[in-house]
C-alpha cells in the first residue's frame, strides 16, 4: 500500500495517489473547465441537507448564509484562515450562533402561524432538552433567542436540573423534569416552585407518585405534575425502540389511572397539569407522528373526563433533521417540513378535543436535534492519503519468469477482456488464496506472493477502467470499487467528533470547503488519526441521495485541503469520548456582521483539551509524568549516553508537548 503524507511543497499528484477510476464516476463530459458551482452544489446535495444555510459561491468556496438568501454570506474558508492566523489548531468546531437563533425563532414563529391559521385556542410553550447539547454557550443563545416566546428548558437528571434551575428564570417558561428521580431531584424541582418558576415534575415510573407526595409534604410545597404515557404507537427510524409497550419510560394506561386515583385520594389531583409522551428521536415519517399524536390526544381527552385538570400536552421530541437531503422516510431524512409537522400535531389534537368537547391544551415540544444540528460544523484538514492500488502496470520480472506459478497468474491478466473480466477476477482471487497457502508451506517465495497480490489489484483497476464496456454487471463491481477507494487521512477522531457515526452508522454531510469549480474525481474513504480500525468513515451521502462506499473528493496537490462535517450540533459535542486521549477540539463562535469586510466576526474562542488535561482526567498527574521522564534522562546523562545540555532540552520538549493540543499540528 502506497502511503503519502501532505507536504507544504508542491508535489506531483502521482506521488500522492494512484490513478484509480472512481467507483461512482463523474460524468466524463464534465471537465474541470465546465464544472460549475451549480454542479458542485447538486453533486454534494447542499440544497437538500443545508436547509438554505449553505451554498457555493462564484469562487468555488462553501459559504454560510445565517439568514437565508438575501442575507449575509460568509465564506467558510475565510473563517478557517482567521482561525489559523490566530494559531488555533485544526480540527476546530465552528458554531454559527446566528443559525442557532434562527432555528429557535423558526420553530416558535411557525407554531404561532399554524395555531393562528387553525384558530387553535391554546398556545405553544416549547422547551429545549439540554441533553442534546449541554454547552453553556448553546443554552445561553437558545434562551436569549427564545425569550420573546417564553421558551423553556428540559432536564433529565439532577445535574441537568442544577443548570436549568439557574438559567431558566422566565416565570412564564416551562421547566420540564424528566428521567428517573430520587428525593434530591424532587426537592430541586420544588425549589424551582419556591422561586416562582413553572417547574413540572413528570411522573415516569409508578413508584415516583408516592415519593413525590412524600417529599412535597415534607417541604410543604405543592408541585406541578405531569405524567408520561407509554404509547403503544411505536416510533420509526433508528430510535424506534425508545417508544412502544416495551419503552424504558412511561406509565401504561392502567398505571396512569392508578396514579390519578392516588393523587385524587391525597387531594393532589389539581397538581396534574401535563400529559407527556415521546416516540423517539429523529422520526422520519410524518404518519408515525400523526398516529402517536392521535393516541396521545385520546389520553388527554379521556383523562380530562376523569377529572384530571390537564392544561398541557407535551409531544416530546422526534422532530427530525434531513441529514441526507432526500426528503424521504429513510433513517437519515424526514418526509415532512416543519410546518407540516406542526400542522399535523395541532390539527390532530384540535379535532380530538373538539369531538370530546374538551379545551385545547397548550402545546409543548422538546425539539433538540432540529434546533441545534445545523449550527455546528467540524472543520478538518486532510494530511495525507493511503492509496490501495499501485501506480504502474504489473509485469513479470526476470526472476519470476522461471516461476511456473507466477506465469500462470500473469496469463490471467494478459488475456483479460470485457467479456471474461469478472471470471478473470474470480480466477485471480483463487490464485491469491492458493498463493497464501503455498507461502505458509514455504513452497513459493515472498516475491511470488507479492506478485499474485499485485495481479489481483491490476485486474481490479482494469475492471474499474473498463466497466462501461462490460455487458455483465454484478455485485462484484461494488466490492471491487470499495477495495479501490483511496483513504484520505484526516486530522480528527471519529470517536470524539462523530460518535453517532461510529455507534449508529449515522451519516453526516461531508463537503470540501473549496475547489468546488473542479470536478471531484477521487473516490475516498476518510480515516481518522486514532489507532483504531473503527476510526473510519466509509459511508456517505451521495449525489442521488443514495449511500455508497466512497466520497468523491479532489486529488491532493500538496496544498492544504479542508473538509467540513456538517449538522453535528446535536449530541456529538456531548457524547464524544477520549479514545486514544484525543480530547475536545478547539471551537470558535461566529456571528454575521454586514459592517465587517468578511461579513463575520469571531465572538469567542474556546480552546480544546490539552494533553495535560486529558491525561489528568485519567488519573495521571502531569508533573509526576514529567518527573519520571526527567529522572530517566538524568540517568542517561550520568551514563554518558546523553549530553547534559541535550538532556535539559529533551525534558523541556516533553513538558512543552504536554501543554499542547492533542491533535496533529497543522
Amino acid at each position: 500500500m502506497e502511503i503519502s503524507v501532505e507536504n507544504p511543497a508542491p508535489v506531483e499528484a502521482s506521488q500522492l495517489d494512484s490513478p484509480i477510476v472512481p467507483a461512482i464516476e463523474v460524468d466524463p463530459s464534465k471537465t474541470s473547465k465546465k464544472w460549475s458551482r451549480e454542479d458542485a452544489a447538486q453533486f454534494y446535495n447542499i440544497d437538500g441537507w443545508g436547509s438554505g444555510y449553505f451554498s457555493v459561491n462564484d469562487k468555488g468556496n462553501l459559504t454560510m448564509l445565517p439568514k437565508g438568501e438575501g442575507g449575509p454570506c460568509i465564506q467558510i474558508l475565510d473563517i478557517v484562515e482567521e482561525i489559523l492566523q490566530q494559531h488555533i489548531g485544526l480540527p476546530c468546531i465552528i458554531r454559527f450562533q446566528d443559525i442557532l437563533r434562527d432555528r429557535v425563532k423558526g420553530l416558535n414563529e411557525t407554531f404561532r402561524k399554524v395555531l393562528t391559521e387553525l384558530r387553535y385556542q391554546g398556545s405553544y410553550r416549547g422547551v429545549y432538552p439540554i441533553k442534546v447539547n449541554q454547552l453553556r454557550e448553546v443554552i445561553e443563545e437558545i434562551l436569549d433567542a427564545g425569550l420573546p416566546y417564553h421558551y423553556g428548558l428540559e432536564a433529565g437528571s439532577k445535574a441537568e436540573l442544577q443548570v436549568v434551575l439557574a438559567y431558566n428564570a422566565d416565570p412564564e417558561a416551562l421547566t420540564i423534569c424528566n428521567g428517573y428521580k430520587d428525593s434530591e431531584y424532587i426537592r430541586l424541582a420544588l425549589l424551582g416552585r419556591q422561586l416562582g418558576r413553572k417547574v413540572v415534575i413528570v411522573i415516569e415510573q409508578m413508584s415516583e407518585v408516592a415519593l413525590i407526595m412524600k417529599v412535597a409534604k415534607e417541604v410543604g410545597i405543592m408541585p406541578l405534575l405531569g405524567v408520561r404515557a407509554k404509547l403503544s404507537s411505536k416510533g420509526s427510524g433508528k430510535w424506534e425502540h425508545s417508544a412502544g409497550d416495551g419503552a424504558k419510560f412511561g406509565l401504561s394506561s392502567t398505571e396512569i389511572l392508578q396514579a390519578v386515583e392516588t393523587l385524587r385520594e391525597a387531594n393532589m389531583l389539581h397538581c396534574l397539569e401535563l400529559l407527556h409522551f415521546h416516540i423517539g428521536s429523529q422520526i422520519p415519517d410524518i404518519r408515525t407522528i400523526r398516529e402517536a399524536t392521535m393516541e396521545g390526544g385520546r389520553y388527554y381527552s379521556n383523562l380530562r373526563k376523569t377529572g384530571a385538570p390537564l392544561k398541557y400536552i407535551d409531544i416530546g421530541g422526534g422532530l427530525g433533521v434531513d441529514y441526507d437531503g432526500s426528503q424521504s422516510n429513510s433513517d437519515y431524512s424526514i418526509n415532512y417540513s416543519l410546518e407540516e409537522y406542526i400542522s399535523n400535531v395541532t390539527d390532530t389534537i384540535q379535532q380530538i378535543c373538539d369531538e370530546a368537547n374538551e379545551p385545547h391544551p397548550h402545546l409543548v415540544s422538546e425539539s433538540g436535534r432540529s434546533i441545534t444540528a445545523h449550527h455546528s460544523c467540524l472543520i478538518m484538514n486532510v494530511i495525507g492519503s493511503n492509496a490501495p492500488v499501485h501506480a504502474v502496470p504489473t509485469a513479470l520480472s526476470e526472476t519470476l519468469k522461471t516461476s511456473e506459478f507466477a506465469t500462470e497468474v500473469f496469463e490471467i491478466l494478459s488475456k483479460i477482456t470485457p467479456k471474461n473480466a469478472l471470471g478473470a477476477y474470480h480466477d485471480a482471487l483463487s490464485k491469491r488464496e492458493e498463493a497464501l497457502n503455498r507461502f505458509k508451506l514455504g513452497l513459493i517465495s515472498l516475491e511470488e506472493r507479492a506478485f499474485v497480490e499485485e495481479v489481483v489489484k491490476e485486474i481490479q483497476l482494469w475492471i474499474l477502467r473498463n466497466k462501461k464496456r462490460m455487458k455483465r454487471q454484478s455485485a462484484d463491481l461494488d466490492e471491487i470499487a470499495s477495495k479501490a477507494t483511496t483513504q484520505y487521512l484526516v486530522n480528527f477522531s471519529v470517536f470524539q467528533s462523530a460518535p453517532d457515526h461510529w455507534a449508529f452508522d449515522q451519516l453526516f454531510p461531508i463537503v470540501p470547503l473549496h475547489r468546488m469549480l473542479e470536478a471531484p474525481r477521487k473516490n475516498c474513504s476518510l480515516v481518522d488519526i486514532t489507532c483504531d480500525s473503527d476510526g473510519v468513515i466509509d459511508r456517505f451521502i451521495a449525489r442521488d441521495q443514495a449511500y455508497d462506499t466512497g466520497l468523491q473528493l479532489h486529488q491532493l496537490n500538496g496544498r492544504p485541503y479542508y473538509l467540513g462535517m456538517f449538522l453535528t450540533g446535536a449530541y456529538q459535542d456531548i457524547m464524544g469520548d477520549l479514545h486514544n486521549l484525543f480530547g475536545r477540539v478547539n471551537e470558535v463562535h461566529v456571528f454575521s456582521d454586514d459592517d465587517d469586510p468578511e461579513d463575520f466576526y469571531i465572538q469567542e474562542i474556546i480552546p480544546g483539551d490539552t494533553i495535560s488535561s486529558v491525561v489528568e482526567e485519567n488519573q495521571f498527574i502531569p508533573a509526576e509524568l514529567a518527573k519520571m521522564v526527567r529522572l530517566a534522562v538524568e540517568e542517561k546523562v550520568k551514563e554518558g549516553k546523553i549530553k547534559p545540555r541535550d538532556g535539559v532540552q529533551l525534558v523541556d520538549f516533553y513538558e512543552k508537548v504536554m501543554q499542547g493540543y492533542t491533535y496533529l499540528r497543522n
